[in-house]
């Protein structure tokens, strides 16, 4: 039984290791375009969360996970960091939580609906503890309901705004418990069908809406939670609010 619980665990680690994977590769394979691009943008953009799911919970091969000869061991790591055996590139302990860098990600676990759940992501709680946070969040109106809309933005198509888009949606449905709706910020051709919804009409909508700009910051507004970064600090300031969420930061 041992063996087994220890097998069912490198699964688990391999699979999270596999999801990220396919974000990178979806993401890398874009380039920063015009806003001409818009409706190649937009599909890339919800192609790459689709994509997340598909791994998560379809079509890999079991056998390969069986067999795989280097699966790292996070929960070792885990143990070496609180030890004290790793250097502050390798890991950390940020407010009782270890952070370990394993292929370019900063792992975390912390315990949610009755699990212990194992949390990838770009950037740990000292990367991104510096990232302001301003404003007031109705959190009772924002917490009601199943559902997150997500707010996309037809005008914005570069690599960077898609990475932090997956991120916050794989990571909603994987340790928060959401479901998403796909949303759009303002009327335009290939957002039919979707609600237009922003940090200024959010219609009492819990909404996340993330934008491009020169300041790096986390806004909120009613139910309205907006990002804001330019470049790899929106992917940071995305990875401030999940470690908010997930109750590693306040």
């Amino acid at each position: 039984m041992p063996e087994e619980q220890e097998l069912g665990r490198k699964i688990e680690l391999k699979m999270e290791q596999e999801q990220q994977v396919e974000v990178q590769k979806a993401v890398q394979s874009e380039e920063d375009s015009t806003p001409s691009n818009d409706n190649k943008s937009l599909v890339i953009m919800l192609l790459v969360i689709v994509g997340i799911f598909v791994v998560a919970f379809s079509g890999f091969k079991v056998y390969d996970y069986f067999t795989a000869a280097a699966v790292i061991n996070v929960d070792e790591l885990h143990q070496d960091n609180l030890q004290g055996d790793l250097n502050e590139k390798e890991g950390y302990v940020y407010d009782g939580y270890s952070f370990v860098f394993v292929d370019g990600l900063w792992w975390t676990e912390v315990n949610r609906f009755g699990t212990l759940l194992k949390i990838p992501l770009h950037f740990g709680a000292r990367e991104v503890d510096n990232v302001s946070i301003i404003g007031q969040l109705d959190t009772k109106g924002f917490n009601a309901g199943d559902s997150i809309y997500i707010d996309i933005d037809p005008n914005i198509a570069n690599k960077y705004y898609s990475l932090a888009l997956s991120e916050l949606s794989f990571n909603i449905v994987k340790g928060i418990d959401k479901q998403i709706v796909t949303s759009c910020t303002e009327n335009n051709s290939i957002c039919d069908n979707r609600t237009i919804v922003n940090c200024e009409n959010t219609q009492g909508k819990p909404v996340v809406q993330l934008a491009v700009e020169n300041t790096t910051k986390i806004e909120f507004k009613g139910t309205c939670i907006k990002i804001a970064g330019n470049g790899y600090d929106l992917v940071r300031a995305t990875d401030r609010v999940l470690l908010r969420w997930y109750g590693i930061m306040s």
